[in-house]
């Protein structure tokens, strides 16, 4: 089996039949693994009439648990070489998983091959823009590690615009946290994929559509104000773990400190937890050195 696509599905029947018809048949072996996450909407008859219909749709059904271990219960049931994610409420224009498939094939299979991807509006699938590293991500060399282009980590985690080698998320112990809902937990899978990988490639060419805006999702509908903060502490941590001494990659992870601390003064629960919201921030801005807040500046834009 050469990709397995892993496809969290959690009340997003108004979207998941146009994502699956979005994913191009093409002569890779590949598996479309949709993992209904207890949905109580009709999510699940759209997967099992779309499953009739291709062949590559298997469909896990099981009880609620949030996005973490959704893509968790999928990593381990994946029979691919490498593993994609697709968010049910986007869709690809374009064969995305052939392109990069293909482009791993060339350069001997490296750990992660990632793509730039488009960001579109909820009302009108043409109306989109570029993501923010397309264009700025300039390697010299095919494949390359983080610290040649540091930039990947600093936008949206958008680790759905990438395939992962299986072998490689195994052998480094690479899962996403287990939280109720979404939690963010995509950024600090980020930083254990990108700041692990021995070897990363990369095409400008852009397929994921990212429905950036859309009122319901986990972006928009932010609750509580600890997530973003517990996330980056979590980031923080992998870097540490992980042995990350690259000056670049911590002052782009200074700015994500700002970013969060932002983000979360707009949750929902913000107003009532003001004075814990403080004492986060105090700690989270004495985790790295006061530099590193300097050289975030250039990350602003």
């Amino acid at each position: 089996m050469d990709i397995s696509i892993l496809i969290p599905v959690y009340n997003v029947e108004a979207y998941v039949g146009q994502c699956l018809k979005s994913i191009p048949h093409n002569s890779l072996e590949m598996e479309i693994v949709c993992l209904n996450d207890g949905s109580s909407d009709k999510s699940l008859t759209v997967l099992e009439l779309a499953a009739r219909e291709d062949e590559r749709i298997v469909i896990i059904d099981k009880q609620n648990e949030g996005y973490g271990a959704t893509l968790n219960c999928g990593m381990r049931e994946a029979q691919g070489r490498y593993i994609g994610i697709v968010e049910p409420d986007d869709f690809l224009d374009g064969d995305m998983f052939a392109t990069l498939f293909n482009l791993a094939k060339r350069l001997d299979f490296p750990d992660v091959v990632k793509s730039a991807y488009w960001s579109a509006s909820e009302t009108d699938d043409v109306d989109r823009h570029l993501c923010g590293f397309h264009n700025r991500i300039q390697a010299t060399k095919q494949p390359f590690c983080i610290e040649d282009e540091p930039l990947l980590l600093r936008y949206h985690p958008s680790i759905w615009s990438a395939i992962y080698r299986k072998d490689f998320l195994d052998e480094n112990h690479i899962y996403f946290r287990e939280v109720p809902g979404a939690g963010w937990v995509d950024n600090p899978f980020m930083v254990d994929t990108l700041c692990q990988a021995d070897s990363i490639a990369y095409t400008n060419e852009a397929f994921y559509c990212y429905r950036e805006e859309r009122t319901a999702s986990s972006t928009n509908c932010i609750a509580d104000y600890r997530m973003p903060l517990d996330r980056w502490i979590e980031m923080t941590q992998a870097l540490r773990r992980i042995g990350v001494t690259d000056r670049r990659i911590w002052g782009i992870h200074a700015y994500r400190c700002l970013y969060n601390l932002n983000i979360a003064r707009h949750a929902a629960n913000y107003p009532r937890n003001k004075a814990h919201w403080r004492r986060y921030a105090k700690y989270m801005l004495g985790q790295i050195p006061f530099t590193c807040f300097v050289r975030a500046l250039q990350y602003v834009k």
